[in-house]
């Protein structure tokens, strides 16, 4: 998703679950959208085998690049879950990629 899109959704879906999935060192040098969760990549499944994670609202995730978030995006999305990842991360987000 572009970052138009994402920008759509975090004004107007507020059911979306936005995810930060950088580790939490990164959040002390670069602080997260508001309203989003931090839960680092190598903790993603870890979260959905808990159950912190449903396949009933759409999911939105985003890392600083976007690699790890396409990764995440990939995954959950063949384990059946509706989930989407910012493009460019929060890097092209926050510029004018």
């Amino acid at each position: 998703m572009n970052k138009v899109e994402f920008a759509k959704i975090i004004n107007t879906s507020p059911g979306a679950v936005l995810i930060d999935i950088r580790e939490p060192e990164e959040l002390l040098v670069d602080e997260t959208i508001p309203g989003s969760k931090n839960i680092p990549m190598g903790k993603i499944f870890t979260a959905v085998a808990d159950g912190l994670l449903t396949k009933e609202k759409p999911i939105v995730v985003f890392c600083r690049s976007g690699k790890r978030a396409s990764i995440v995006e990939r995954e959950l999305s063949a384990m059946g879950f509706d989930i989407q990842a910012l493009e460019g991360g929060l890097q092209a987000f926050r510029n004018n990629e």
